[in-house]
C-alpha cells in the first residue's frame, strides 16, 4: 500500500515565500517611516521650546525697561541653531506713558548666497562641461 506518487510543494512553497518577503519589505519601510515621524516631530519640539523660551527672554527684557522709549523700538533674541530670531518691536502710546507692541515675528538671519565663477567647474547642479556655464563661445 505505498503511495508512489511524488509530493509537490513547489507552488505553495513559492507563495509563503513571496508572502514572506512582502511582509518583511512591509515591515522595513513601515519602521523607516516611523523612525523618521519621531525624528521630524523631536525637531518640532525641540524648536517650539527654543520659541517660547525667546518669548519669554522679550518679555522679561520688555518688563525691566525702565522707561518707556520715546521712538519706535526693536529687540532681537536669537535662538535654536537654525539662526532664527524673534524680533518684536515695540512704539510709544498716544499719551507716552506705555508702549504697543506693534510687531513680532520670527525672521531668518542667514541668507543664501549664489555660488561665484571663479574658475570653478562645479555647480550646484553638478559639474559641468569643459565649455562653462556659458556654453560654448
Amino acid at each position: 500500500m505505498g503511495d508512489n506518487t511524488p509530493r509537490t510543494i513547489g507552488l505553495p512553497m513559492l507563495i509563503v515565500v513571496f508572502v514572506s518577503i512582502c511582509l518583511f519589505s512591509f515591515s522595513g519601510i513601515a519602521y523607516s517611516t516611523a523612525k523618521n515621524s519621531l525624528e521630524q516631530s523631536e525637531g518640532i519640539i525641540e524648536r517650539a521650546q527654543n520659541y517660547h523660551q525667546a518669548c519669554n527672554a522679550v518679555e522679561e527684557t520688555l518688563a525691566s525697561l525702565p522707561s518707556v522709549p520715546q521712538t519706535r523700538t526693536t529687540y532681537s533674541i536669537p535662538f535654536g541653531t537654525s539662526m532664527e530670531e524673534l524680533q518684536v518691536t515695540i512704539e510709544p502710546d498716544e499719551k507716552g506713558e506705555d508702549y504697543d507692541i506693534v510687531g513680532w515675528v520670527v525672521s531668518d538671519t542667514s541668507s543664501w548666497e549664489a555660488p561665484s565663477d571663479t574658475g570653478n567647474t562645479s555647480g550646484p547642479q553638478g559639474p559641468q562641461g569643459p565649455e562653462g556655464p556659458q556654453g560654448p563661445s
